[in-house]
């Protein structure tokens, strides 16, 4: 449904669940994951929901644990079973995630624990989005990594994985996992590259519920933004009873959720919830992102690019390149560097040019 000026009216839907975890010594199940995505997406679908959020790592699973020096031998075999059941982008997985957004008529965007198609013992927190006509639009892979995430992702880079934020018929998609909300640089790229919709993935366990709403809430104030916010919920009747030891599933209430749909005033129209397995659902109006933006657009009328902006790398970073790329990239960033420094001179001597002149005016009034 579009408004009088062509906005676009829609549902949003952020999926408050789990994944699918089990006992020692499977621990992960990325199959009875999958299917569970594929019905909740019809769930939600059925609903209504044009957009379709999950919570960060949610396919298979987001880590939870940090090694235990007394369980080193587990630890290694639990990190290669999570690398076993990790996604590859493309892979089964995703052409059935795939297939399920374009039955669905609605974008997916999935936290997926990823696994490097090239570099297979090199894992991602990922973003994946995915198109109502079933095609993928895009990956983003957090670029830095928290806590006990370090024993398992690699950073991700520049280039693409920083543009990605995708125009839409219902407007333009983009999103941050967990602390990227504090990446307050990294926000700011992806207002200037016209984020409207933003999507929030957060692991959902007890003790970060205020950190996911005032960063959430603040973003899209930021941004002027609708947010989908997804947390990760698990009852406790579906935690695994026998895991690995040093892992957030042994702390009472272990999880709390906190899903919710934020308009770009930063305010709830709908959730938070807590303690529970659900879909929250919410209306999206797109004209309320226009109105937002009249007083402070960080890409408008309140930037100030001349005084404050941001470099960003606008290629990947490869582990192995030929000797000659690494020439030329070092060329470029000393070129680079030398045209900075006469813009730098240039204007130093048109400083020094204004002084001057004001110094001889003072001296013949005297």
């Amino acid at each position: 449904m579009s408004t009088g000026y062509g906005y676009p009216k829609f549902k949003v839907a952020a999926v408050q669940a789990g994944p699918i975890y089990r006992d020692a010594p499977q621990y992960f199940d990325v199959d009875a994951t999958l299917n569970k995505a594929i019905g909740l997406i019809e769930e939600a679908s059925g609903q209504g929901a044009r957009l379709i959020v999950f919570p960060e790592g949610w396919l298979p699973c987001f880590p939870y644990w940090s090694m235990d020096h007394n369980e080193r031998a587990a630890f290694a075999d639990m990190w290669a079973k999570l690398l076993w059941n990790s996604v590859e982008v493309p892979s089964r997985e995703t052409e059935a995630l795939c297939a399920a957004a374009k039955k669905a008529n609605a974008y997916v965007v999935m936290g997926i624990n990823e696994r490097d198609k090239q570099l297979r013992d090199r894992m991602h927190n990922t973003i994946l989005y995915v198109s109502p006509q079933g095609e993928i639009m895009g990956t983003h892979r957090k670029i830095c990594i928290t806590v006990q995430e370090r024993f398992f992702h690699t950073p991700g880079d520049g280039g693409d994985n920083l543009r990605a934020v995708f125009p839409t018929e219902i407007g333009t998609i983009g999103g941050s996992i967990c602390g990227e909300h504090s990446q307050l640089t990294l926000v700011h790229y992806w207002m200037i590259q016209g984020v409207q919709i933003h999507c929030s993935l957060w692991p959902g366990h007890n003790g970060m519920q205020t950190a996911q709403d005032i960063k959430t809430r603040a973003t899209c104030l930021s941004l002027g933004a609708f947010g989908v916010l997804a947390a990760t919920y698990i009852p406790e009747s579906d935690l695994p009873k026998n895991f690995y030891r040093n892992s957030q599933f042994s702390v009472p209430h272990a999880f709390a959720g906190g899903s919710g749909i934020i308009n770009p005033a930063g305010q709830y129209v709908a959730g938070p919830v807590y303690d529970q397995e659900t879909i929250v659902y919410g209306d999206v109006d797109m004209e309320e992102v226009d109105r937002s933006r009249y007083a402070v657009s960080l890409s408008g009328i309140y930037s100030r690019w001349d005084l404050i902006n941001i470099n960003v790398r606008q290629e990947s970073y490869e582990p192995v390149l030929p000797m000659e790329a690494a020439v030329t990239a070092s060329a470029a960033n000393e070129s680079s560097e030398i045209k900075q420094l006469e813009a730098r001179i240039k204007q130093l001597e048109q400083q020094l040019n204004e002084l001057t002149s004001e110094s001889k005016a003072a001296n013949t009034k005297e």
